[in-house]
């Protein structure tokens, strides 16, 4: 749990929760420029990246980004990643995991040299219904409009060059925005003076309740592609390890509202039978209660299970539908209409 005075710890809850709200009512800017970037450019470059992944990208579109995992020698996740192709040779890698760019930069050769953009690079992050109408006034022309799902394009936002992609880590429609650092502050300014700001407690909110994966929270316990319901995206034999746990959401109660949680190290990495093996935590809006991921034993049926944390965290607890927000994927491949109000997918 947060290590923080439980009265600030209230508060930065119910902080967390209104700025939720908001970004699923409105929109929301994030700042992840924590995120590393490397650019691996020449001949060899897919074949690079593609061994690295265990996923081809020979064949990926130009601007287009692919969601890939990097995984051990025995299956076990360690990181994720984007993958954006900005030509026929020259990919970006983005990674919350600074060993990624360290791998890659060691396996780089003549024909696939790579480059550490991560300091010269800024990452903001606009997310929500309204984050097309919200950005479009300081845009310089529609490309922005015309961006389909993990797409992305060259524009200038309020007069500054950027890489727009359409993507993020909410469940709602949304945009990752990287530019030089140069013009990190101006543009920060620029889009905080009407947009919402919101916090990495608030992205965690809203990504639990999307059913995504944090790195460092649910591939610390090891756990394979297809524990993790991500087999889609790997090729080859790790598609094929099946484990012994997989990845559930779950609703709780708690004696007090974790905030960015993560599991106390207890050394147990599989789940017994009927137990949870929670791997994240918030509160959630949605539900008005505890909302988490965890792993329970791979079996055929869980509802009737009794479920328990062996830890203590948390009680009450029942299996949701993992993603409890917009299972079906409707509302995050949506569009906008021509006055840039969120229309959904049918």
């Amino acid at each position: 749990m947060a290590t923080v005075a439980f009265d600030q710890w209230r508060r930065e809850a119910i902080n967390s929760e209104v700025q939720a709200v908001n970004c699923r009512a409105a929109a929301a800017l994030f700042d992840f420029s924590f995120m590393s970037v490397l650019r691996i450019s020449g001949r060899d470059a897919a074949s690079l990246i593609s061994q690295y992944v265990n996923r081809d990208l020979s064949r990926m579109p130009l601007r287009s980004i692919r969601y890939c995992l990097h995984s051990d020698s025995v299956g076990n996740v360690l990181s994720d990643l984007t993958v954006w192709r900005v030509n026929d040779s020259t990919f970006d890698v983005m990674s919350g995991e600074i060993r990624d760019v360290r791998n890659l930069m060691k396996q780089s050769s003549s024909n696939a040299t790579a480059e550490d953009l991560t300091d010269q690079t800024a990452i903001f992050s606009v997310q929500g219904p309204m984050s097309l109408a919200t950005m479009m006034p300081i845009c310089q022309d529609r490309i922005l409009a015309e961006l389909g799902y993990f797409k992305f394009g060259d524009l200038d936002i309020h007069g500054v060059p950027a890489r727009v992609g359409r993507l993020g880590y909410t469940g709602e429609r949304g945009f990752e925005i990287v530019i030089d650092t140069a013009h990190a502050k101006s543009l920060w300014t620029a889009l905080s003076g009407h947009i919402n700001v919101a916090s990495f407690a608030v992205a965690d909110i809203l990504r639990i309740e999307a059913g995504f994966s944090l790195f460092c929270n649910e591939f610390e316990v090891g756990v394979t592609a297809k524990e993790l319901s991500m087999d889609r995206f790997v090729d080859g034999p790790d598609n094929q390890v099946l484990g012994l746990k997989s990845l559930v959401c779950f609703s709780a109660t708690a004696k007090e509202k974790p905030i960015l949680w993560q599991r106390p190290q207890s050394g147990v990495s599989i789940p017994g039978p009927g137990e949870l093996l929670a791997t994240s935590a918030c509160f959630s809006p949605l539900t008005e209660s505890v909302l988490g991921l965890g792993y329970v034993a791979r079996q055929e049926e869980y509802s009737a299970l009794a479920l328990i944390d062996p830890l203590g965290q948390f009680e009450d607890i029942k299996l949701r539908q993992r993603p409890y927000f917009d299972p079906k994927k409707q509302i995050v491949l949506g569009g906008w209409d021509d006055n840039f109000e969120p229309v959904p997918r049918t």
